[in-house]
């Protein structure tokens, strides 16, 4: 049965999150990095109970009749519950960011002055599905130096609650406070409301459907981290070369439809009408993809869907697409400025000149040349993990790692100096 919700409990999770804060920004690398290679050994021990769980709270999900994209992201396969252990070998092994030097000068007067990398505070995530994402976000959270606040969605609860359990037992087996790792028990809407709207977090980072971003926009009375909607493309340009490109985008598309950095939209030059784009529209019926085309496009065979505006401004996180054939670069990157999200972009190409171009003036968080937008990820970009892409613009900028869980300070050291007048 679920816990019924009490704003004395959050405001005791939170008081309780601000104290442990204490000690984790002065936490030394060797102790972080003993808790998340004790929490692996845990999660090893008790895989069949965590994927048991997980197993029922999937097919509970798939009954209700939930999206099939979250279905998919709260399933904790026998490859992502091996990922999420080793991801925290890999966060172990990264250099701790707590304490870096950015900075260092003496100015006129003899004044030493340092800026050093110091944690950001209590970070708050609200989360949909997804239950890795609670240990990888306290993965990064702890060798950061922070304290967090976790909300995961009702679907996964159960997982959740497993997962953090385990992650307090290895924090106390470590002698660092349990409440280094907090989690909302309530699947109750009033107590995100009020998470948003205490004084208790530093940030809060908010993953998730366009629903939850409209709450956060409306609640939160903290700097917000937005890991919003992922509308990504893809343009192949006229001297692409056709091989990379049908690999690229199936791969973009097809690989794990459900996540956000999954194209939506393939914008090809109208060159490739007559060869390659055919066979890139067979390889993608080959893996069952739902095509909405322009009307060019939809020339090319029966079965194609007329796209609009509306499906340019989907996130279909599922075997759909758009496909819309341009006249040249300048054409896509105006589609791209129309209804990207700010998210991902890539350009397939063999013109060094088109991909700079294509880079420098593609504002999203990523922009890639010849690779897919699903490689926009911390575990890919060797990171160990990440806490999310965000979309905002301050203070981090698409994958966040260790350094986007930071923030700076002055380190001043002077001989008696004053102010003159």
């Amino acid at each position: 049965m679920d816990r019924l919700y009490e704003r004395k409990g959050l405001e005791d999770i939170l008081r309780d999150a601000r104290q442990s804060f204490y000690r984790t920004q002065v936490l030394k690398p060797r102790e972080k990095n003993a808790v998340l290679l004790r929490l692996s050994l845990l999660l090893q021990k008790e895989k069949d109970l965590v994927r048991h769980e997980n197993q029922k709270e999937y097919t509970k999900a798939l009954e209700k009749g939930l999206d099939p994209a979250l279905c998919d992201r709260l399933l904790l396969t026998e490859n992502r519950y091996a990922q999420m252990i080793q991801g925290l070998h890999d966060v172990a092994s990264l250099p701790d960011p707590v304490g870096r030097s950015v900075d260092r000068w003496t100015n006129a007067d003899g004044l030493l002055i340092e800026k050093v990398r110091v944690p950001l505070g209590v970070v708050g995530v609200i989360y949909e599905s997804r239950p890795n994402v609670t240990v990888e976000v306290f993965s990064l959270c702890l060798k950061a130096g922070c304290a967090v606040v976790l909300r995961g969605g009702s679907e996964a609860l159960s997982s959740n609650q497993i997962l953090v359990n385990m992650i307090r037992q290895a924090l106390s087996e470590e002698g660092i406070p349990e409440g280094a790792a907090s989690f909302l028990p309530w699947p109750d809407r009033q107590a995100v409301v009020d998470l948003l709207s205490m004084n208790g977090l530093d940030v809060v980072i908010p993953r998730g459907g366009a629903g939850l971003m409209k709450l956060v926009n409306e609640h939160a009375r903290v700097p917000v981290l937005k890991h919003d909607q992922g509308i990504c493309h893809i343009y192949v340009g006229a001297s692409a070369d056709p091989e990379k490109a049908l690999a690229v985008v199936v791969n973009a598309k097809t690989s794990r439809p459900s996540t956000c950095n999954a194209m939506e939209t393939l914008l090809v030059h109208s060159s490739h009408r007559q060869a390659l784009l055919p066979k890139i529209v067979d390889a993608l019926r080959e893996k069952e993809v739902l095509v909405y085309g322009c009307p060019e496009t939809r020339k090319l065979g029966e079965g194609i869907l007329p796209a609009s505006p509306d499906t340019y401004r989907t996130e279909f996180l599922s075997l759909a697409l758009n496909i819309r054939q341009v006249g040249s670069l300048d054409e896509a990157l105006m589609h791209i400025r129309e209804y990207g999200s700010g998210h991902t972009e890539a350009i397939v190409t063999r013109d060094l000149e088109e991909a700079d171009r294509f880079q420098l003036e593609v504002d999203s968080s990523c922009v890639m040349v010849n690779a897919s937008t699903r490689l926009h990820d911390g575990f890919a970009f060797g990171l160990g993990a990440e806490v999310g892409i965000s979309t905002s613009r301050v203070h981090a900028r698409g994958t966040m790692g260790l350094p986007e869980l930071t923030t700076t300070k002055y380190l001043v050291r002077g001989d008696g100096h004053l102010r003159k007048p």
